[in-house]
């Protein structure tokens, strides 16, 4: 692990347990991304969390607070670059746990790659099995993202042709309106009056 301005800049790979995971998510990387960095909206997703909450926007420095299998525990913000990566750690319960998240995108896929280290006591204590315990985490939360990140891959593309459509009524619109004015110019008072009224309303 090594750390800038007393923040870790990657996980603690000497910890007595260390574990990663990855998932191919067929959902573009924007999508999952914000999914994903949505702090306050885990509990709508992801099953394992029972509350999150964060003050501000996610950047460096920024901490949450959230509650994880009965465990409360505040993560600081180490590192971001979106949509690529996120870093973020922090002690509960005598372990501290470092955490990070990295995003490729692969067409219209998106690889999904976390490793996460612990640290500490507890952790010292029983290794194998706070590894077992982290491993199976850290497959439901990408099981659970990958769920919800594609049933709105899924809501997306249905939206796509009706979106299409109406941008090509809107400019069709457009283009009727400016042929109109073109052959009566005169129409153009009532708008020009419309928004005159409008700019000296209080």
């Amino acid at each position: 692990m090594s750390t800038t301005d007393t923040f870790p800049t990657t996980i603690d790979e000497s910890a007595p347990v260390v574990v990663r995971r990855e998932v191919r998510i067929e959902a573009p990387i924007d999508l999952v991304w914000r999914l994903h960095t949505d702090v306050a909206a885990w509990p709508t997703w992801q099953t394992d969390v029972a509350s999150a909450h964060i003050d501000g926007p996610l950047v460096p420095g920024a901490s949450f607070r959230w509650s994880t299998h009965g465990i409360d525990v505040t993560s600081t913000v180490y590192a971001l670059d979106a949509p690529r990566r996120i870093l973020w750690g922090g002690p509960a319960q005598g372990v501290t746990g470092i955490h990070e998240w990295t995003f490729a995108a692969e067409g219209g896929a998106t690889i999904v790659r976390t490793a996460e280290s612990w640290d500490g006591d507890p952790v010292r204590a029983d290794a194998e099995g706070q590894r077992a315990a982290l491993d199976a985490s850290l497959g439901a939360w990408l099981t659970l993202l990958r769920t919800k990140a594609e049933a709105k891959a899924t809501k997306r593309a249905k939206r796509a042709p009706r979106r299409r459509w109406a941008k090509v009524l809107a400019w069709m619109s457009l283009g009727l309106t400016a042929l109109f004015v073109l052959a009566e110019p005169w129409l153009l008072v009532p708008v020009l009056t419309f928004a005159l009224a409008l700019s000296l309303w209080d």
